[in-house]
């Protein structure tokens, strides 16, 4: 039996993208139920692991989501040079705006997506972020007050800014300390949020 998977960096990406998918149809069936998701420990592992995905001879179409960080362009090229090894045909030089799928040399699709829209380095929490109500005035005060924390109080790496402000965000509401995996199930993010349904319709082509 021929198995659809998503890999993703790590088990938050998981879940949020999974509950996410969970509102979601394809050919009436729910989408989150179409893929076996995999949580792989970090972004090297995910890397040095997708050839022995690509070779599982199980495997139907595949979902590779992992984070843009400090360097899009970086994490695009160490993904594509093992598309390419492995025989991935027509990789574009940078990845498209609503998510990219080539086929391997057999006809299995692959689609990757890079956190937060394949256009700006971020990660999940930027995702997270760009779901959050338009005029949400939580979220603008949260921005404002992590933005505010002089540098020289600031406990948090500079990279994590985003993560900072979501999850103060996440802190005032009805329930402190959710999980963003649990966000759409509380209600607290649209899952027809316009960003969302562009992600959902990248995953709707891989199993077209």
């Amino acid at each position: 039996m021929m198995v659809n998977r998503l890999i993703f960096e790590g088990d938050d990406d998981k879940h949020v993208v999974m509950n996410l998918l969970y509102n979601h149809q394809h050919n009436g069936e729910r989408l989150d139920e179409l893929f076996s998701p995999k949580a792989k420990g970090g972004v090297d592992v995910l890397i040095n692991t997708l050839n022995e995905e690509l070779k599982a001879t199980d495997l139907g179409n595949l979902g590779v989501i992992l984070d843009a960080d400090t360097n899009l362009a970086n994490q695009w090229a160490r993904v594509t040079r093992v598309l390419s090894a492995h025989g991935c045909q027509n990789i574009p030089s940078s990845p498209g705006s609503n998510g990219t799928i080539v086929v391997t040399k057999d006809g299995k699709k692959i689609g990757i997506w890079v956190m937060p829209d394949n256009q700006r380095n971020g990660a999940l929490e930027d995702f997270v972020g760009s779901l959050i109500a338009h005029g949400d005035d939580l979220w603008v005060k949260a921005q404002e007050d992590v933005n505010n924390i002089p540098a020289s109080k600031r406990r948090f790496r500079p990279t994590y800014l985003s993560k900072a402000q979501v999850h103060t965000w996440l802190a005032w509401q009805e329930e402190p300390g959710t999980r963003m995996g649990e966000t759409f199930r509380k209600n607290y993010l649209d899952p027809n949020n316009p960003q969302a349904m562009t992600f959902v319709s990248w995953v709707r082509q891989l199993l077209a």
